[in-house]
């Protein structure tokens, strides 16, 4: 694949679990508060969202503060289809994925999201070159690790990502990580707590 892609996956209604209804959608089917936004900051061995609430007036909704810290751009974990299709169009590929999902996959020069019960649960971006609008937390694709250290702090494991020659940051239990190679880094990925709890 040339270029950066932006892949989005949208998982479907999951099947019921022992014959009994179907999994909760992610943050209670909660959408994300489009005016919060936050950032992830490195506090000892964990990390905070900080949540910049702007100028309201009632107190955010405790269940979709973490999502203000899982943006990249106009995206965020838990938008709708409709608010993804709205913000990109259609896909360029629909790709199978494990539990009734389907990955879509967009070329914008340019992503990879996941969505369960028609929310979007992961976003990934991945390239060598970065994309203006898609950065996480003040890193984009490109960046060197020690402007990623120096955001992050070091990762708490390095493992191969499946990629040659690319190692996957990974900040567990926090929903983050990062593909890197060559000392740059070429793929961010967030997604829903619960989604890396499974």
């Amino acid at each position: 694949m040339a270029g950066s892609a932006l892949a989005l996956a949208l998982l479907g209604i999951f099947a019921p679990v022992n014959g009994q209804g179907t999994s909760p959608s992610p943050q209670g089917g909660k959408p994300p508060d489009p005016e919060l936004r936050g950032q992830w900051l490195r506090v000892g061995q964990t990390f905070a969202c900080k949540v910049e609430a702007g100028k309201r007036i009632t107190p955010p909704d405790p269940d979709v503060l973490s999502l203000a810290c899982q943006r990249m751009g106009a995206l965020g974990v838990g938008i709708s289809e409709a608010s993804l299709k709205a913000a990109l169009g259609e896909p360029h590929r629909r790709l199978p994925q494990p539990n009734n999902a389907t990955a879509y996959v967009y070329f914008l020069g340019k992503t990879d999201q996941v969505v369960k019960a028609n929310r979007v649960v992961a976003l990934q971006v991945s390239g060598p070159a970065p994309i203006a609008a898609y950065s996480f937390n003040q890193i984009n694709l490109g960046d060197s690790i020690e402007k990623l250290k120096a955001q992050f702090g070091g990762p708490f494991h390095v493992g191969p990502s499946g990629l040659e020659k690319t190692d996957l940051w990974t900040y567990e239990p926090w929903p983050f990580s990062f593909e890197v190679r060559e000392d740059r880094v070429t793929s961010i990925r967030i997604s829903d707590p619960p989604v890396g709890a499974k």
